[in-house]
């Protein structure tokens, strides 16, 4: 009998835990968990957790960029919060009540960098398991950045003899803007010169060709300092551009003449100039200047207008003209002869390292008849018309006697005659 009572109460008990059980279950499973509320007439149906957003690169951080909407079937008390061990620290929840969070944006986009972001968030409602939604958003690209030029800095170095309308350098731009933002032009323009020596072929891929279309004269100009502008296409939120120098270095060829120094070239000598002597020294430099070659010096048969240039010789090296025979009296005059200007290099033309120039010499005599004094002249003069007159004078004295000598005759000879 014991027994059975215990049998009983043990029965009885086990009753009342199932009891319990059943009842907790029932209440658990009736608890349901919270979730965002759908967008009404969305199809696909969206909701109201972010999920495909999109916001630009230049969005401004610390103000509400979304709300964050949900539900709970049980009028539960609601936790909005984004699950942190999700490597994403852009965006962050404000403030939030029951059913609603704003969200914020905590540090700048960039599209370049990255074009999408995931979240993770966690609805609570202390009841059930938080409730984790996972969503992604979309960074839209703007034109944010500058185009740049590769391969900077830019220096070239032409020949001045490179060919006209031809390539001497090419320019590559990238910008990473994408879209309408990344394609654009590239021109240019030459500093502190007049323009017209280079211009620019865009090829339209961010690509362009500086081109030659004049020739180039290093001893007119050595350097040149050309301006290239990167322009894009991009107006969200503004065209963007960025520049860079293009140096040119020309290079020197020899391809100029030797030039003399101090024309034109006149000397005076007499006829009684040593041998040996130095009369008159030329000189002449390389008309390129960058690498000049020597100056040999050599006097021309080929032009000399005369037969002085067997009486004269020049040192080849120093351009010293000097008397190689003894100078004649019949030299005395005026004489032109050429000298040679040569550059010692054998792989130029004579074009570019032969220059002529014209030496005017004059010979005079070293003992020339004096002249007479104006004063002497007219001395003599005055003596040779004292002379003239006195004839004039003896001779009509002479004739005055003489005719009266005979008219002293004729009248003696009339009275003689008379008697």
């Amino acid at each position: 009998m014991v027994i059975c009572n215990r049998d009983s109460s043990l029965s009885h008990n086990s009753l009342l835990w199932l009891l319990f059980v059943s009842v907790l279950v029932t209440v658990v499973q009736a608890n349901s968990p919270p979730s965002f509320a759908p967008i009404p007439n969305t199809n696909p149906q969206k909701y109201y957790d972010m999920d495909k957003e999109r916001f630009r690169e230049d969005q401004q951080t610390g103000i509400v960029i979304y709300t964050l909407i949900a539900s709970d079937p049980d009028a539960d008390n609601i936790d909005f919060s984004i699950k942190t061990d999700h490597g994403d620290d852009f965006f962050e929840i404000s403030s939030q009540n029951n059913t609603h969070a704003t969200v914020v944006l905590k540090q700048l986009l960039d599209y370049e960098s990255k074009t999408t972001h995931d979240i993770t968030w966690l609805l609570d409602d202390r009841v059930n398991s938080a409730v984790e939604t996972e969503i992604t958003v979309y960074v839209l690209d703007i034109n944010d950045n500058d185009p740049q030029f590769i391969g900077l800095p830019y220096l070239a170095d032409v020949n001045e003899n490179h060919p006209v309308f031809t390539s001497i350098f090419t320019v590559s731009v990238e910008d990473i803007d994408e879209g309408t933002n990344q394609g654009g032009s590239i021109t240019m323009y030459e500093k502190n010169i007049t323009a017209g020596t280079f211009d620019i072929i865009d090829h339209g891929d961010w690509t362009a060709d500086v081109i030659l279309i004049a020739e180039l004269d290093y001893e007119v100009t050595a350097g040149y300092e050309l301006t290239l502008v990167a322009e894009d296409d991009g107006n969200d939120p503004a065209t963007r551009t960025s520049t860079a120098s293009l140096t040119v270095f020309v290079i020197d060829v020899q391809d100029e003449p030797p030039m003399w120094i101090g024309e034109p070239y006149f000397v005076r000598v007499t006829d009684e100039t040593e041998v040996n002597s130095t009369i008159l020294t030329v000189a002449a430099r390389d008309g390129d200047r960058s690498e000049p070659n020597e100056i040999e010096y050599f006097v021309s048969n080929e032009t000399t207008e005369s037969d002085i240039g067997g009486y004269l010789d020049i040192n080849q090296f120093s351009g010293e003209i000097f008397v190689r025979e003894e100078l004649v009296e019949e030299l005395v005059g005026h004489h032109n002869f050429t000298i040679l200007a040569v550059e010692n290099d054998d792989t130029q033309t004579l074009a570019t390292k032969v220059s002529r120039t014209t030496v005017r010499l004059e010979i005079e005599l070293a003992n020339p008849i004096p002249d007479a004094d104006p004063a002497d002249l007219t001395t003599v003069a005055t003596t040779i018309t004292v002379l003239v007159f006195g004839l004039i004078a003896a001779l009509i004295l002479g004739i005055c006697m003489y005719n009266t000598d005979t008219n002293f005759k004729k009248s003696k000879k009339n009275k003689i005659a008379a008697y």
